[in-house]
């Protein structure tokens, strides 16, 4: 089979295109997150410079307007020896070639002006040709600043980090956990009987594949499951005709003088057309059960459905003790739990000894119905295999291997399961676990 550019993609790739990916987000994000803190340290010191140079220019106009220009030097000197920074008196030109061109605007109108990168503070007197400059202003700043303090720089470093791993990390599993959280919600459908459910696109390409691998299978396995159903329905159709001429024809035959031993002879073709019989509608009813998608439930008291059944064996070989919940109402499919009930019985009668009892329970939503008997048991390392169709642990016994394994399929369409465990009367005991709706948790399963 040709295989497909995708499924030639080994881990190589996928590692160079989701690491490299991982890596370039990380550094994408650190240098956002560094280049965003840095602006708004930025900002927060012109914006702190600006609300503290303020006063202490507006004293600093008054001061010089009240002085004549001709002793304005000798009044810089003399307060440049008062103030804890550098204080200096330059022409209006010299002074705005230390500032940015966009605050040129702004010095010659008389407003204060703020140069970050050299701490400057900068105003022009009143309008004259002379500017007072204040600064390096890095002695006069406090140092106790939350912005400047060497413990907040490394904290916002780590926080900038882990968004940094953190973002991109969340993206990745985000979308993962989508596509595998679609392909899980797809499964269960299909578990439930909705076998035209298909899988979406995923949209990562480690998930692809594997979408594309379940909807393959999914197809085959409706396509595979269809086929029997077909094939079932004709054996069955087909193996009606010829069953029905042999049982006219073994009537024919007992009307007819026989002798002894040909009258054995037909008994025993009839007791095989039977199992014939008995066989095809057994086969014919699990595939019926199998294809049910939905379960219509209904409200029906168990202990009269119960009586119904065991009624339907009368006369009983041996006695039916029956140990049934004082709850009334059960919300289950009636045709699924009485079939289930009638293979339960029919299979505890067929290998007990002296007694079978049946019991109900109704705990936290969830009805259990357990059949036990004191027959030989079943072993322990078989329990799972009982349940399977067509699985006959004693081939002497009578039955077809299909009793149990429509309980199963009860239990599955109903969202419950069976067990298989010993029973206090020394025989095997077989429950049927089946949730109520609005049920809680299920009780759990026995060894």
């Amino acid at each position: 089979m040709k295989r497909t550019p995708s499924a030639m993609r080994g881990h190589a790739f996928h590692f160079l295109r989701y690491g490299i990916g991982f890596l370039v987000a990380h550094l994408l994000l650190i240098v956002l997150g560094l280049w965003a803190w840095d602006a708004l340290l930025e900002d927060r010191t012109e914006a702190g410079l600006q609300a503290e140079m303020r006063g202490t220019h507006a004293l600093l106009q008054h001061r010089f307007a009240s002085t004549p220009a001709a002793q304005w030097p000798a009044l810089a000197r003399q307060l440049d020896a008062d103030f804890a920074y550098p204080l200096r008196l330059q022409p209006l030109a010299e002074a705005a070639a230390q500032l940015p061109p966009s605050q040129h605007v702004g010095l010659y109108k008389g407003r204060v002006q703020i140069d970050v990168e050299h701490v400057l503070s900068v105003q022009r007197i009143g309008n004259s040709t002379s500017a007072v400059v204040l600064g390096p202003l890095d002695q006069a700043l406090p140092d106790d600043s939350w912005q400047d303090s060497d413990v907040s720089g490394v904290a916002i470093l780590l926080l900038i980090l882990m968004v940094a791993v953190a973002l991109p990390m969340y993206v990745m599993v985000y979308r993962l956990w989508r596509d595998v959280s679609q392909l899980a919600q797809t499964a269960r459908r299909m578990r439930d009987g909705q076998l035209d459910s298909r899988a979406p696109r995923a949209g990562t390409a480690l998930v692809r594949p594997l979408a594309q691998a379940f909807n393959h299978m999914a197809e085959q396995l409706q396509q595979l499951l269809e086929s029997q159903r077909v094939l079932a329905q004709a054996v069955a159709h087909e193996v009606r005709t010829p069953l029905a001429r042999m049982r006219f024809g073994l009537a024919d035959l007992e009307d007819a003088g026989l002798d002894d031993a040909q009258r054995d002879a037909v008994a025993g073709l009839r007791t095989d057309v039977d199992r014939l019989q008995h066989l095809t509608d057994a086969g014919v009813e699990y595939a019926a059960l199998g294809r049910c998608q939905q379960v219509a439930r209904q409200r029906l008291q168990l202990a009269a459905l119960v009586r119904g059944v065991v009624a339907q064996f009368a006369p009983l070989p041996i006695p039916v003790q029956q140990e049934l919940s004082p709850a009334g109402l059960v919300n289950v499919n009636r045709h699924m739990l009485e079939l289930a009930l009638r293979n339960l019985l029919g299979n505890a009668l067929r290998y007990a000894r002296r007694q079978v009892r049946i019991g109900s329970s109704l705990n936290a939503g969830w009805l259990c119905v357990q059949v036990e008997d004191d027959g030989p048991g079943i072993a322990a390392e078989l329990r799972g295999q009982v349940l399977q169709p067509y699985v006959r642990l004693d081939p002497a016994s009578p039955g077809f291997g299909l009793g149990l394994a429509l309980v199963q399929v009860v239990a599955d369409k109903h969202g419950g399961h069976v067990e298989v465990a010993d029973s206090a009367l020394g025989g095997a005991c077989i429950r049927l676990v089946l949730p109520m709706e609005g049920g809680g948790t299920p009780p759990a399963e026995s060894p």
